[in-house]
């Protein structure tokens, strides 16, 4: 009797330490990186692919055209043009939901590093604080796109009220965190904080930041920033991180020449391949390869459904001697009849499912607009020091230039010519929506050339603030949702 005593309470010990054993390890087979070299490979898929870019299709850069789309695009796309928060969930392609999974996965994949690599294992502490700087500046960008794609631009009058997202800042340990909503503000003073701190800690390992433009470095950084202050409004400081920028890069722009005479030497699916090629133009960060072409879907291939709008194309068209050299990027499609046009910035021409693709998250020709608006908004700014930067940009684009010059301009007549270059200069990259938003642009949207108006937003429409997606709804009970 004693034996078999024993040997029960032997037996208990061994089952209650294997199953604290267990119970210790990840419910879901998660692998915690140890070495520093190992936090930071977890960075290389911490890039967010830019499922943004759908918006285009929800600013008056485009427009639908029936004949020439795709069935399944219409059923996927015409919700959102026609800006409906009913959208069919669960596309294969890109939207709302996907933007909203897709950063908030890239911001725990940095929340993993920022939680660990300091303690990590075999790395140098220059080699752990160039990783942390990067996780925090890659945190801060995600947070950044979500806010500006789920909440209000922010107004300093009513960030504080204004519903944002849910700041995220610590790695889960359930299966599926339910994140309370914060306000426009608290994501903001997040966003700045992290990027604050990613800047000094790139500093302080300055050495061991990747040298290739798809990792933050400093430049990439300080273009970050200078985006966050112009939509906060804060001028001064938005030219103070441009000046940082274009003390490292200058003010060298794409050279669109170059680009478009590779048309004439090869073919126009080469210029795609290569308008995004990193080491041949001035890209502060580039995304990753990537092979899939999802986030393009609605706006990069020939039987898409959407094209760029009349009015916007009309912007391009110049006098007999000076010449846009944009204009060439916009191709023709379907027969003479139907008169639409695509943007080829990207290698989606024809349809082409085996291409790698490269977007831009930062450039020096955006930190140059970027700089010349808020040199004209900001009380100390003049026309002389905002048209450096816009005479260096367009000098690139158009032929036959001859320099802007300030007796010619008033501050505001400068700034709706900086407006207008900058909506033609960023077609197809995902950039305009979030000027519709932040310079209160009404936008209509129609069915068909000549047809009436069939959906259309207001100056500060509610609609702006995109609905959160159904999913994230009903996984996330009690969410609340943007006033409509």
């Amino acid at each position: 009797m004693k034996l078999k005593y024993c040997l029960s309470i032997l037996v208990l010990i061994f089952v209650s330490l294997s199953c604290k054993r267990f119970l210790d390890k990840p419910y879901d087979n998660r692998v915690t990186p140890t070495l520093t070299e190992q936090f930071a490979q977890v960075l290389t898929d911490a890039y967010p692919l830019r499922h943004e870019m759908f918006t285009d299709i929800l600013t008056d850069d485009y427009q639908y055209y029936a004949t020439l789309a795709q069935a399944t695009i219409n059923q996927r796309f015409l919700p959102m043009y026609l800006y409906s928060d009913e959208y069919p969930p669960n596309n294969p392609s890109t939207g709302p939901e996907n933007a909203y999974g897709e950063f908030y996965a890239k911001i725990y994949r940095a929340n993993l590093v920022i939680e660990g690599v300091m303690n990590s294992e075999r790395g140098s502490n220059e080699y752990k604080n160039a990783v942390m700087g990067e996780a925090l500046l890659l945190r801060a960008y995600c947070h950044f796109m979500l806010v500006n794609l789920f909440g209000q631009h922010y107004d300093p009058a009513t960030a504080a009220q204004d519903l944002g997202v849910g700041i995220v800042t610590k790695v889960s340990q359930e299966n599926k965190r339910l994140v309370t909503r914060n306000t426009v503000k608290e994501v903001y003073d997040q966003i700045e904080k992290d990027a604050i701190e990613g800047i000094d800690y790139l500093k302080k390992g300055v050495d061991f930041i990747a040298k290739n433009p798809y990792h933050f470095t400093l430049a990439s950084a300080n273009a970050f920033m200078c985006r966050v202050k112009l939509y906060k409004g804060e001028w001064d400081q938005s030219v103070k991180y441009a000046d940082d920028v274009i003390a490292e890069k200058g003010r060298i722009t794409r050279n669109l020449a170059a680009d478009l005479a590779l048309v004439r030497q090869y073919t126009r699916e080469y210029l795609a391949t290569m308008y995004m090629d990193a080491p041949s133009h001035p890209n502060i960060l580039m995304s990753c390869y990537s092979s899939s072409l999802s986030f393009l879907t609605p706006t990069g291939y020939t039987l898409c459904g959407f094209f760029v709008s009349d009015s916007l194309r009309s912007k391009y068209k110049t006098t007999t001697t000076t010449k846009d050299r944009r204009d060439s990027l916009l191709v023709s499609v379907g027969t003479v009849i139907d008169n639409q046009v695509v943007c080829v910035k990207y290698n989606t021409q024809p349809n082409n499912p085996n291409s790698f693709v490269r977007a831009a998250y930062f450039t020096t020709d955006e930190v140059l607009l970027n700089r010349a608006e808020a040199v004209l908004r900001s009380g100390g700014g003049t026309v002389d020091n905002a048209l450096v930067d816009i005479n260096a940009l367009r000098a690139a684009r158009y032929s036959n230039y001859t320099p802007l010059i300030a007796s010619d301009f008033t501050k505001t007549s400068l700034l709706e010519l900086v407006l207008e270059e900058r909506r033609k200069e960023f077609l197809n990259e995902g950039f305009r929506w979030f000027d519709v938003k932040r310079l209160k642009v009404p936008v209509s949207h129609v069915l068909g050339r000549g047809l009436p108006v069939a959906a259309s937003i207001a100056a500060t429409d509610l609609r702006k603030a995109l609905q959160i997606p159904l999913n994230e709804q009903l996984g996330n009970p009690g969410i609340q949702l943007n006033p409509r």
